[in-house]
């Protein structure tokens, strides 16, 4: 954490390659959750907001790609505002985020600062709009697949031909909107926009599963040139639609994880970075032994880059348990991806405004604390897609089995 450390530093973290003191946006927006449960909201308000008031319009709405500790533009990564690294799936992945951590901590400000408030809805219309390049809503590049001039894509060892708009880019698009149609329950948007995000999310994962899918091939395209769409292993743009979840589940979901599986097997990447994302996409699809494998590769790995310890947190706190924030606060969502003959606690979670523990046992039993804070409403979800719901006091313990079963108890002091 660099807060304090010097008078002119933002509060902000490492979210970068190690030889680089920055903070990316990229690796920031994976990051977030990590950095939330870590404690970190301060240092996660302030860089997204540096981030949302550097995407003017002279810059065609992007955000600048990276900043040094004390705010200012990370000469390696921006020259001029003609001459700099972007890349489409990234202002995309802040909106997203900035609702997250929003549902996470309750904290308005993630919404409504001014900056990022604006940035929000700039980037979900005026960057769209500028960034069309096949006139399809789908927001995109030029196709020179030099990282200075803008790219499509994550995928920073693209081959030619270059992609005009590629699947991260689609849905980290899509996830963008979903995530601001979601927050319309609590009020915490204007529902006019939180409606049109709702139809902008529907129309884009029709465009997708119907538009994007290659029976030939029997997985999603990473993405279309002018010539039209491109098979093959693309890494991030072959990953992120499982990433996001803008994939439908059924014959193709599976289908397009298969494909995934076979590549990373025969062409793994060369940067410990983009296993980071592999347990988002297989968790979100219920494939729990692919996804622990590579938590468990990622942990062997004892990589420095700071997103392997940052989402290595979430995958454990979040992603094996299961455990969401619903729209409302107090809603908390749980479901055990470990095995049948493991166990898993977290405790101390901050999830909106109370703090709350959970355990599963296997897939057999599980348990709900809240120590602080709010009481919650809890869904735990079984494999056979069954759901518990029980009210969760302060102070109080449930315990819940598959067989039905629920014990209400004290906590003990």
């Amino acid at each position: 954490m660099q807060t304090g450390r010097r008078a002119d530093f933002l509060p902000s973290y490492w979210a970068g390659l190690t030889d680089r003191p920055m903070f990316y946006s990229r690796d920031l927006a994976h990051q977030m959750l990590g950095g939330h449960l870590l404690g970190l909201d301060t240092e996660n308000l302030a860089m997204l907001r540096h981030f949302a008031a550097s995407a003017t319009e002279r810059r065609g709405w992007y955000p600048l790609w990276a900043f040094l500790f004390d705010g200012t533009p990370a000469a390696i990564d921006y020259h001029d505002d003609d001459d700099f690294v972007r890349e489409i799936p990234a202002p995309f992945e802040l909106v997203e985020k900035a609702v997250e951590q929003y549902r996470w901590t309750r904290d308005e400000r993630f919404l409504r600062t001014p900056e990022i408030s604006s940035f929000i809805r700039t980037t979900l219309t005026s960057f769209v709009q500028a960034h069309d390049p096949l006139g399809t809503g789908v927001a995109g590049e030029r196709g020179s697949g030099q990282i200075f001039q803008g790219t499509a894509t994550y995928n920073e060892v693209e081959h030619p031909p270059h992609l005009l708009v590629a699947a991260d880019g689609i849905a980290s698009q899509w996830a963008a909107h979903a995530a601001l149609a979601g927050v319309a329950a609590d009020a915490a948007l204007d529902p006019e926009f939180a409606r049109w995000n709702a139809e902008r999310a529907t129309a884009l994962e029709t465009e997708f599963a119907e538009g994007w899918w290659l029976a030939e091939h029997e997985h999603y395209t990473a993405g279309f040139t002018r010539e039209g769409p491109v098979s093959g292993f693309g890494l991030e743009s072959t990953w992120f639609p499982a990433v996001k979840g803008l994939m439908r589940p059924g014959d193709r979901g599976t289908a397009h994880l298969d494909f995934l599986s076979a590549c990373l097997e025969k062409s793994p990447p060369h940067n410990i970075e983009a296993f980071t994302y592999l347990p988002e996409a297989y968790l979100r699809y219920g494939r729990d032994e692919e996804a622990l494998r590579w938590i468990r590769f990622l942990a062997e790995s004892r990589a420095d880059y700071p997103e392997v310890p940052f989402t290595h947190v979430a995958h454990i706190a979040t992603g094996l348990t299961g455990l969401s924030v619903g729209p409302r606060d107090g809603d908390v969502r749980t479901r055990s991806h470990i095995p049948a003959d493991a166990w898993l606690e977290v405790d101390q979670i901050a999830a909106g405004t109370s703090t709350i523990g959970v355990r599963h046992e296997g897939h057999e039993a599980s348990e709900l604390w809240v120590t602080a804070g709010s009481g919650v409403t809890w869904t735990s979800t079984w494999p056979d897609g069954r759901t518990t719901r029980v009210d969760v006091p302060v102070g109080g313990r449930v315990r819940v089995t598959a067989d039905g079963d629920t014990t209400a108890t004290p906590l003990r002091k």
